[in-house]
């Protein structure tokens, strides 16, 4: 831990110490939470209002960065959860520290007062039903002075049930031990809402820390928008995170220009897609004018511009990411996403044109209406990228999970033997490209464990912890699960 903190440049002036003790856990490496801008959020949202937080990863040996101290030393614990399989994680985190994982069973001994936020909690809270004793639903900053409030009142009178009612005084905040209860009993919808963040100059705008040791290296991150006014129906983006709502371009240069003296850096633009954003131009001249280099995290195609183009040619760019989903035409149509392979090929070109030399394509699998001619589609559309263009394509291969809340929640999880099936003729059609075309794919295993846990309800949430408990680590996502039942349970929740 010592070799971490000299890395890191902080951008706030932050005070020092705090009250209460509270871990902030990211329950996957530093390298990750570190390129997590959710969770600088709500760091800084704690530290600036006098809290003593701290921050805890998987591989920091469950001691804080800040003080060293243990894990099980905390009276307070809460975690940013992003993605389901990071529960697991979490869970085992909190069991390797000899922190009971069950709330009730905490109640009991006063143990530390659990609780997590983060993208899960937007799409299924009920997942963590039985450990937390509350949930955080939606943006942090919405919640956060509600949150310490009554915790500090907590540390004061030590009474765990009036916490539990205090904190549950917010719509925002799910409290297990008073709800789950309600939600069984199906006697009144809980009325518990996302909160989303309407305004986003209300929040910071920008990372807390550079570091090269995070995900994307040394990288100053800026926060665009949150939400999405597009509709894919696999997306939980535009069915669990509101409406698009945009920072000013004003404020996104300021920003950019008050760390331009700063050496070494890059500049990440967090948002579901950078050209949506309505003052994108102004921004990327601005970047270019501080001779920075920007990366996206992915680019729609059909919305991708020469000035994008440009300033990844200013920054000595030489790939490019786009996300055509499939092969087919109609196929991405059925997504939404009503662009051509055509059209494709048309603006890598022009990419090409700009010192592009290799691309990487994100494609699905198991899609509702696949065919196997679907799948040979991916294989031919790399092909005629490469055939066409001389830009090597490194394709990655993910299998479509159906989520609660889209419109494709109902659709069926293709399954291991269907999605290595799939996988065996993509690679069958890729037989003699194997020098110029890459293929990854995700591990089916894990795309299982992420379905399985994105449709926890009440009961499942309750065997998994004893699981845990029970030291049976190796096939934690696989209990049976009704999502009709689930989906009930969500709605008496209020969403």
């Amino acid at each position: 831990m010592s070799q971490i903190m000299p890395d890191e440049t902080i951008l706030l002036d932050l005070p020092k110490g705090g009250d209460p003790p509270w871990a902030l856990l990211y329950p996957n490496t530093y390298g990750v939470g570190m390129a997590n801008l959710g969770y600088h959020y709500i760091y800084a949202a704690l530290k600036s209002r006098g809290v003593g937080v701290e921050r805890i990863f998987v591989d920091t040996e469950c001691k804080s960065l800040e003080e060293g101290r243990f894990l099980s030393e905390f009276p307070i614990v809460t975690a940013s959860v992003s993605y389901e399989p990071d529960y697991v994680a979490l869970l085992k985190m909190l069991h390797n520290s000899k922190v009971l994982l069950h709330w009730n069973r905490r109640a009991l001994i006063n143990g530390p007062v659990v609780g997590v936020g983060g993208a899960v909690s937007y799409i299924n809270p009920l997942l963590f039903s039985s450990m937390v004793d509350f949930v955080c639903l939606g943006d942090g900053e919405v919640v956060v002075d509600h949150l310490i409030a009554c915790l500090r009142s907590y540390m004061k009178h030590g009474n765990r049930r009036k916490l539990w009612e205090d904190l549950s005084a917010s719509k925002h905040v799910y409290v297990p031990p008073l709800h789950n209860e309600l939600v069984i009993s199906k006697k009144a919808n809980l009325g518990r809402k996302r909160g989303n963040l309407e305004n986003l100059s209300a929040s910071l705008g920008h990372s807390v820390w550079m570091t090269p040791k995070a995900a994307f290296g040394r990288t100053l991150l800026l926060e665009l928008q949150r939400g999405c006014f597009r509709r894919c129906p696999y997306c939980v983006v535009p069915s669990n995170f509101g409406k698009a709502r945009f920072r000013p371009v004003d404020e996104l240069i300021s920003l950019l220009y008050k760390f331009k003296t700063y050496n070494n850096f890059n500049v990440g633009l967090v948002t579901p897609e950078a050209g949506d954003h309505p003052d994108l131009d102004r921004l990327l001249d601005a970047i270019n004018d501080c001779g920075r280099r920007v990366s996206f995290a992915s680019l729609r195609i059909d919305a991708l511009s020469e000035k994008m183009l440009k300033t990844m040619a200013v920054g000595g760019k030489k790939s490019i990411t786009i996300a055509p989903e499939t092969g087919s035409d109609s196929l991405r149509g059925s997504l939404k996403k009503h662009f051509t392979n055509e059209t494709i090929i048309k603006k890598l070109a022009i990419a090409k044109d700009f010192g592009i030399r290799s691309v990487k394509m994100y494609f699905m699998i198991g899609l509702p209406g696949e065919n196997d001619d679907d799948v040979r589609s991916i294989a031919e559309l790399s092909k005629q990228v490469w055939e066409l263009l001389k830009l090597k394509p490194v394709i990655s291969i993910s299998i479509f999970v159906p989520k609660p809340g889209t419109p494709f929640s109902n659709e069926p999880f293709v399954g291991i033997s269907e999605g290595r099936r799939k996988l065996n003729i993509l690679r069958g059609s890729l037989k003699g490209y194997g020098k110029v075309i890459k293929m990854r794919s995700v591990d089916l295993r894990g795309s299982l464990k992420e379905y399985t846990l994105s449709w926890y309800g009440l009961q499942e949430a309750e065997v998994l912890l004893d699981m845990i408990d029970d030291g049976d680590k190796d096939d934690l996502s696989c209990l049976a699960f009704s999502k009709e039942v689930v989906r009930e349970q969500i709605f008496m929740l209020g969403f």
